[in-house]
């Protein structure tokens, strides 16, 4: 399983490459969306954020320790993986890349694309709830305390949520952005086939050879329901691409700069 899931992660990162090898040859990212790469990068900071928390952080160790004392009797047996957060550092600095060529090549967008008002919506939430949940659990307290309730170990469960929620969607926005101009250009077909590839044989490890009890699973691996939701949008972009706009050809006027 764990082999699965490293060579899932080596196909993603290889999908990444391919689409910014696309935009690079093309001098273009017509039917790109923002939202897709500046969500996935978001998510990747939570998870290296959250992962970094569960490695070092002794407070958030002590914490969890305490809480399940069943489960995790030594604050230095919590399992977290430090080979998914090097994958994640990896994804993240591909992600970085990939959303510096939509400004390098802003010039090719249409009418349609840009960062939605919804997408800065959700981060500047994420982060005012981030920032309110680590104030309430650290700022002018003892050791061991919060305010309403906040721990420090709520306030990286809640940011690990919030993690998981936004690489749930991130897809979704590129799915859109297809129906609304009616065309796939600008997707390289190596990133859809790989990415759906990489999200497949993930699922297949955590569905028949994962055979760990749910606390002895690391903290930072991703969840089946984040897995579900990006193989079902994967599946309606191939299907765009492959059948519903095979060959058509582009529709939205590119948008005009002042």
């Amino acid at each position: 399983m764990p082999v699965l899931r490293y060579v899932a992660a080596g196909l993603r990162l290889a999908g990444l490459q391919y689409q910014r090898r696309y935009n690079r040859l093309h001098k273009s990212i017509y039917g790109l969306s923002y939202d897709l790469h500046v969500l996935n990068s978001c998510y990747d900071v939570i998870s290296i954020y959250c992962s970094m928390n569960f490695l070092f952080s002794n407070l958030v160790r002590r914490q969890l320790s305490l809480r399940f004392p069943l489960f995790y009797t030594d604050a230095r047996n919590i399992p977290v993986s430090k080979l998914q957060l090097c994958i994640s550092c990896l994804d993240l600095f591909c992600s970085i890349l990939v959303v510096k060529q939509l400004h390098q090549y802003r010039k090719t967008q249409n009418i349609n694309q840009g960062v939605s008002y919804l997408c800065l919506i959700t981060i500047a939430s994420s982060l005012i709830f981030g920032v309110f949940t680590f104030a309430c659990s650290t700022l002018n307290l003892p050791i061991d305390s919060g305010r309403f309730g906040v721990f420090y170990l709520e306030h990286v469960n809640y940011m690990w949520v919030i993690g998981t929620l936004l690489s749930s969607l991130k897809l979704f926005p590129q799915v859109t952005l297809n129906w609304s101009g009616m065309c796939t250009q600008g997707l390289s077909s190596k990133y859809v086939v790989l990415t759906l590839t990489s999200e497949l044989l993930e699922a297949l490890g955590m569905a028949f050879f994962q055979h760990q009890h749910w606390f002895e699973i690391p903290f930072n691996f991703r969840t089946r329901y984040d897995l579900s939701f990006n193989i079902i949008s994967l599946v309606c972009i191939l299907y765009q691409a492959q059948y519903l706009y095979l060959g058509a050809k582009r529709r939205l006027p590119r948008r005009k700069r002042r």
